[in-house]
């Protein structure tokens, strides 16, 4: 009997960006990045003797509402300086048996908009950029 993989796979299951008391859920795509940037620590060799703790970078991501309505709600949200207010951003993947996998962003900031329209009700999503400072996989913080 072949083993039905499909229930190990994990899918992206949903979004929530929380601002201030209010969430908003009608998000499509979600992308998130964090690297730390580290660098060679020299002797008297020619070769690296060790690599440096690093620093963390700003994380980049965006968020794409599937309902511009619901994305304009978000924009108005953010108040008078939307560039400056600050949200938070639950990301969860989910399989068939139930498991769930999380991701947290924090203290995220609105970095730009964007928005790629075209004709039709599924054509009208539109994209927040934002920079973040930390992120948490499934609780445990990823650079302390």
């Amino acid at each position: 009997m072949a083993v039905d993989y499909e229930n190990y796979a994990f899918s992206f299951s949903h979004a929530i960006i929380k601002l201030n008391e209010k969430q908003f859920t009608a998000i499509s795509n979600i992308t998130f990045s964090q690297d730390v940037e580290r660098s060679a620590v020299y002797g008297t060799d020619r070769k690296p003797l060790k690599r440096s703790a690093g620093q963390l970078s700003l994380g980049e991501g965006s968020a794409t509402f599937s309902d511009l309505e619901e994305g304009m709600e978000f924009y108005s949200a953010l108040g008078t300086n939307p560039s400056a207010a600050l949200f938070s951003c639950d990301v969860t993947f989910s399989n068939e048996n139930g498991d769930t996998r999380s991701f947290e962003l924090l203290s995220c900031a609105l970095s730009g908009i964007s928005g790629d329209f075209e004709q039709g009700s599924e054509a009208m999503g539109i994209e927040f950029p934002f920079s973040f400072m930390a992120i948490k996989v499934d609780g445990a913080e990823f650079a302390l």
